[in-house]
């Protein structure tokens, strides 16, 4: 009888370790994706406070035509209200590795405003193994129609 404990106990440690090993792993991949979608609704309430240069502080190596284009039109997007984003489509959803893809992201700011649609560019970094980032590269001007897709190259 207590050489079947034993035994039971061998067999039952490593895949209790295993277990929670694998666990882990998936946490961090899925708390990547709560992270990007933080990442964007912290530029879009820096949009909505109509303040160029705090939506620059959190893009990554946006050169001088990101610049230009990003403090013409976030003055105008200005808007009172909390930034509610309504729909978030991910470019780099569910990457295992490093990878670069536009988001389309449709958002609004108070009761009445209307829905402003853009396409920020992602970049995640790292692996599930060894820890993820998301930076933000370049937030497109609100597209002149909602349909419009986000740009597929995303140099």
């Amino acid at each position: 009888m207590l050489a079947r404990r034993r035994r039971l106990l061998v067999i039952a440690v490593p895949l209790v370790v295993v277990f929670l090993a694998l666990s882990v792993v998936v946490a961090r991949f899925l708390t990547t994706e709560n992270r990007e979608r933080t990442t964007i609704y912290d530029v879009l309430r820096a949009e909505a406070s109509g303040d160029p240069a705090r939506v620059l502080a959190q893009l990554h190596g946006c050169d001088a035509a990101c610049v230009a284009q990003t403090r013409a039109f976030v003055p105008r997007l200005r808007a009172g209200g909390a930034v509610k984003i309504a729909r978030l489509d991910s470019g780099t959803a569910y990457s295992l590795g490093t990878t670069t893809g536009y988001s389309r992201v449709v958002w609004v700011a108070g009761l009445n405003s209307r829905p402003v649609v853009q396409c920020v560019l992602v970049h995640r970094k790292g692996s599930p193994l060894t820890g993820r980032s998301v930076s933000l590269l370049r937030l497109t001007a609100p597209l002149a129609d909602n349909e419009d897709p986000c740009p597929s190259d995303p140099s």
